[in-house]
């Protein structure tokens, strides 16, 4: 059986209670730095996920995925 792509591990999941924890503080000290944080833990949080997912990874079978490839110049017949 195959483990699933997306796993959420213990340091993941304390990680994100840290940044919930750290936005009510923030949100308690007032508005601006509370949506400073917010900010920060969105993309850390978009960062880990497109990690996860693989998002940058290459390709093993970079010809067999990409799309047939335009015909070179010249071989096109001129009507």
């Amino acid at each position: 059986m195959e483990r699933p792509v997306f796993q959420l591990r213990i340091v993941s999941l304390l990680g994100l209670v840290a940044c919930i924890a750290l936005n009510l503080w923030l949100f308690r000290i007032g508005p601006l730095p509370g949506i400073v944080g917010l900010n920060v833990s969105k993309h850390l949080v978009i960062a880990y996920l497109c990690q996860v997912l693989g998002v940058d990874r290459r390709r093993r079978h970079t010809e067999a995925a990409l799309p047939a490839a335009c015909p070179a110049p010249g071989t096109l017949p001129i009507p």
